[in-house]
């Protein structure tokens, strides 16, 4: 309905709403975009970052987006050049691991599965060098979703006004010492997840792990196993939320069901301008916004 709108999550939902809407995505790097007025949301997993049609459009508005604001709890310099800029260079050769596994959830849906593999072709036809691998995120679920659930308490909204779902997670909140607890958990997790980039520059990876879900579609199943469709759907998201890592989804094209499919182009701790070179660089090839379902051509 816009050319570009600003997004905002905790678990990947800029990302996600990206997937499956046919659009790019940004999540920019811990510290790119400041959360003032107020202060940092879920000791450093939420951020905002830009929606759009094309990655052009994306860079721009994350350019206007971006900077410091006095007293923000983390910041990174402007980039030089800017993330526009970023989307007229060629990158240099990069060195690029994939996978359609996720450990420890197992593998991706076939339609999500041919979307990497797809992407990971065309990016070996413009010269990059491309391996299996992915870092392993077995541990980071339980401390992720106890600070995750944490947002529904910090909302100060009466349990009365909330919905079943929430009334749920409002339930589940663990202590004080809990929440903090897991926060050590999850950095100590995100640590061994940076590391895994020392040897390379970008992964590639399913942005969801199968494609969209029907309206309704999951509106019978108890709050609890709502919780864990949601986990394993969005499991290739959060990881990189933990890490403060950018991290851009594009769109690839369609599933069977007509509905559009992507992935997402995982980045070193402040590299945005490399994932969206490469992004653009991509879309050159494929661009994937000319694209229209065919029943929509009917």
């Amino acid at each position: 309905m816009c050319a570009i709108g600003q997004g905002s999550f905790g678990g990947g939902s800029i990302r996600g709403r990206a997937f499956c809407c046919g659009l790019v995505g940004v999540k920019p790097a811990r510290g790119r975009v400041s959360h003032a007025p107020v202060g940092d949301r879920l000791s450093g997993i939420a951020s905002i970052g830009p929606l759009a049609r094309n990655i052009a459009d994306a860079a721009a508005l994350l350019d206007i987006m971006s900077g410091y604001v006095t007293g923000d709890p983390y910041w990174l310099p402007a980039p030089e050049p800017s993330f526009l800029a970023a989307t007229t260079f060629q990158p240099s050769p990069l060195r690029i691991a994939f996978s359609t596994t996720l450990p420890p959830l197992g593998e991706a849906d076939t339609v999500c599965q041919q979307a990497v593999l797809d992407t990971v072709r065309q990016l070996e036809e413009l010269g990059h060098t491309v391996e299996p691998g992915c870092p392993d995120f077995t541990g980071l679920i339980e401390p992720f979703t106890k600070v995750w659930q944490a947002g529904v308490a910090a909302t100060g909204i009466p349990k009365e006004a909330l919905q079943p779902m929430n009334q749920w997670l409002l339930e589940q909140t663990s202590s004080a010492g809990e929440y903090l607890q897991a926060v050590s958990q999850m950095q100590a997790i995100a640590r061994q997840i940076v590391a895994f980039f020392d040897s390379v520059d970008v992964l590639v990876l399913p942005t969801y792990m199968h494609p969209t879900i029907r309206v309704g579609e999951w509106a019978n199943l108890t709050p609890e196993e709502t919780l864990q469709k949601i986990i394993h759907w969005v499991a290739p998201c959060p990881p990189f939320n933990a890490s403060g890592q950018p991290a851009i989804t594009i769109p690839t094209g369609f599933a069977p069901n007509n509905l559009p499919v992507g992935v997402q182009l995982i980045g070193r701790p402040a590299a945005e301008t490399t994932i969206i070179s490469l992004a653009a660089q991509l879309e050159a090839v494929k661009p994937w916004n000319q694209h229209r379902p065919a029943f929509a051509l009917r």
